[in-house]
C-alpha cells in the first residue's frame, strides 16, 4: 500500500502524526495545514488553481480521498452526536470544516452540542 493512502486513512480518521509524538496535534491550526503535514498542497484540494476568496472546495473533492459519508460515519462512530450521522444527510463538508479557519459543528445552528471538531 502506498504512503498516500495510509496519509488520506489517517487524515480521514482525525490523526495526525508528527514528528514530536503526544501534543504534536497542538502546532496544526487548520484543515490546510493538517494536509500539508501529509504532503498535500493547495492543489489537492483546489483542483482548479487557486480560489478567490470565499471559494469553497466541493463535496466531490473532499470524498475523492474521504471515500464517503458512510465511511466519515463509521470513523466518527464514537463522537456524539455522530456529525457525518444525522438526519440533515451528506451535507456540504465546508459547512463544518474550512481549510484555513477553525472548523464549526453546523448542528449547532439549531442543537448546542458540546462536540469538539478537529
Amino acid at each position: 500500500m502506498s504512503k498516500k493512502f495510509f496519509a488520506a486513512l489517517a487524515l480521514s480518521m482525525g490523526l495526525l502524526v508528527a514528528a514530536g509524538g503526544a501534543g504534536a496535534a497542538d502546532t496544526v491550526k487548520t484543515l490546510a495545514d493538517r494536509h500539508g503535514a501529509y504532503g498535500a498542497n493547495c492543489l489537492s484540494c483546489h483542483k482548479d488553481g487557486m480560489p478567490k476568496a470565499g471559494a469553497k472546495v466541493k463535496n466531490e473533492q473532499c470524498l475523492a480521498c474521504h471515500v464517503s459519508y458512510e465511511a466519515l460515519a463509521k470513523q466518527t462512530a464514537k463522537d456524539e452526536p455522530n456529525p457525518h450521522y444525522n438526519h440533515m444527510g451528506d451535507v456540504r463538508c465546508t459547512d463544518c470544516h474550512s481549510g484555513h479557519a477553525k472548523p464549526r459543528l453546523m448542528c449547532n445552528d439549531c442543537h448546542k452540542f458540546d462536540l469538539k471538531t478537529p
